[in-house]
């Protein structure tokens, strides 16, 4: 019986420079070789790494959703760890591919890919100013069981006066 898992391979940022479709066409047909029926296969993402993995700084996300046997992932995991250009991978089983998976990849540019490690993806832009909101008045904090007790301290003098001319 076939399962549905999600792979995410992370694939090195030389070999992408190469060529984006040839590197991500060699491990598509890794998947292939083993009979594991790719459903998507898409470019994710183009990111710093949190540290560094075999010399490099960044690295290129690409998610890959395939349908096999049970015993399949385990050759595919050996086969991926000796792929030149894979740094990392990670097999999961899914329930079921999401839907956005199916949507076409983002037309992908390799010249984006600079040799200092800039990402291929242009920076997010700013996000629009929010008008300016007025900042709500500060309340003043609730009196105290102790705050009329204060006040009948300040009172006694006028009281002692009163009771002076009594």
């Amino acid at each position: 019986m076939n399962k549905t898992y999600e792979c995410m391979v992370l694939v090195s940022n030389q070999e992408v420079r190469k060529g984006w479709q040839a590197c991500k066409q060699s491990i598509v047909d890794l998947f292939g070789k083993h009979k594991a029926g790719v459903v998507s296969a898409r470019r994710w993402d183009e990111r710093r790494l949190a540290y560094p993995i075999k010399g490099q700084q960044r690295a290129t996300y690409l998610l890959v959703y395939f349908q096999c046997d049970h015993l399949v992932p385990a050759a595919i995991r050996r086969e991926l760890d000796f792929h030149d250009s894979v740094l990392r991978h990670m097999i999961f089983q899914c329930e079921e591919v999401p839907a956005e998976a199916h949507e076409p990849e983002v037309a992908f540019d390799e010249a984006r890919v600079g040799e200092d490690g800039t990402p291929s993806t242009p920076a997010p832009a700013p996000a629009a100013a929010e008008p300016a909101t007025e900042p709500e008045p500060a309340t003043e904090p609730e009196a105290s069981a102790e705050a009329p007790e204060a006040a009948e301290e300040t009172k006694p003098a006028e009281a002692t006066e009163e009771e002076q001319n009594q």
